[in-house]
């Protein structure tokens, strides 16, 4: 039986939100490395990262709360002994960083401020580099929260445990720099991804595939592998198996393994190879865009329906029950 408490909303701010803390983290990395380059990709970027993770808390909050009273977001999350106030309070901090540095790579913005203030004209890419900075770790932040979210859900097996956050994490960052590689293929024309750049992001996707394939094998073993003697070791089995060898399996293997990891990393891999073989040809660099932009597809299709089969796969423990034979017993 599926989980059906929480719907589709949760599911997608899952996404949305690790998707856009990733992005940011990406564009900020790629503005720290060479702020003289990739002035569109980083600027684009980091409004598309702005507006997931917009998107993806609106929806959060219509889920859990009414959504005009989640806007008063002071009253709504005053309590901080839990992750769901810290993880509010965290995203929309990293919404304000993301926002500001967001606008000052925003041209015209950035030339006003030059021209009508002083102190941004000698201090502004400092401050952009500050901005970069916290905002990354605001971002890593968001990332690991859309996992322990759902680990402090009581009742659910699958989602009780490190590797849930660990997962989502690495996932988060994954799609981020999917986000990002799909907003440097549409704007190739206009800023060309340097070939430093490109490597560097084809490598962050094999490094976070290869991470991801791990932490994920090492949670569906421990919940496979859970003592099913008990109410919680038998419910995290069956949410396991539901995933690898159940109703959800064709899912899982089709659209997370199969598109979702194995593709990104074939692409990335091709373009590596094309690189090292002198990827300066218009040919040969139209063949790795291609290539990125449907590793980065893949990732985005994938890195969307872990989140949906998770959520789906959660199903509650019936703790009650067997406390209460234990008592009769």
């Amino acid at each position: 039986m599926l989980q059906l408490t929480w719907s589709w909303q949760p599911a997608l701010y899952l996404f949305l939100g690790g998707m856009g803390a990733g992005a940011f983290v990406m564009a900020a990395v790629l503005f720290l490395i060479d702020r003289t380059r990739h002035r569109l990709i980083v600027c684009v970027s980091m409004w598309a990262a702005l507006a997931s993770l917009a998107v993806g808390l609106l929806l959060l909050l219509s889920e859990l709360i009414t959504p005009a009273r989640g806007l008063l977001m002071w009253q709504s999350f005053g309590h901080f002994t839990s992750w769901m106030t810290y993880g509010a309070w965290g995203a929309f901090a990293a919404m304000a960083v993301f926002a500001v540095s967001a606008l000052l790579a925003t041209r015209p913005v950035g030339v006003w401020l030059a021209t009508k203030w002083k102190w941004f004209e000698k201090h502004g890419v400092a401050l952009r580099r500050v901005l970069a900075v916290v905002g990354i770790v605001l971002g890593a932040f968001v990332a690991v929260y859309t996992g322990m979210l759902l680990m402090s859900a009581g009742g659910v097996p699958l989602w009780n445990t490190p590797l849930l956050p660990a997962l989502f994490t690495v996932s988060a960052f994954d799609t981020g720099v999917a986000l990002v590689e799909i907003v440097a293929v549409l704007l190739s024309k206009k800023d060309a991804l340097a070939p430093k750049a490109r490597v560097i992001m084809e490598r962050a996707v094999v490094v976070l595939v290869l991470v991801e394939c791990v932490v994920m094998a090492a949670f569906l073993a421990s919940m496979l592998g859970a003592d099913d003697q008990t109410a919680m070791g038998a419910t995290a089995a069956s949410s396991a198996a539901l995933l690898v060898s159940g109703g959800l399996a064709a899912c899982f293997w089709g659209m997370v393994v199969a598109c979702g990891l194995v593709l990104p990393l074939v692409m990335a891999a091709a373009g590596l190879v094309l690189h090292r073989r002198g990827g300066k040809k218009p040919c040969s660099k139209r063949l790795q865009g291609a290539l990125m932009a449907i590793g980065a597809a893949g990732a985005l299709i994938g890195g969307c329906e872990l989140r949906f089969l998770i959520l789906a796969a959660g199903i509650h423990a019936d703790v009650v029950a067997e406390t209460v034979r234990s008592l009769i017993g």
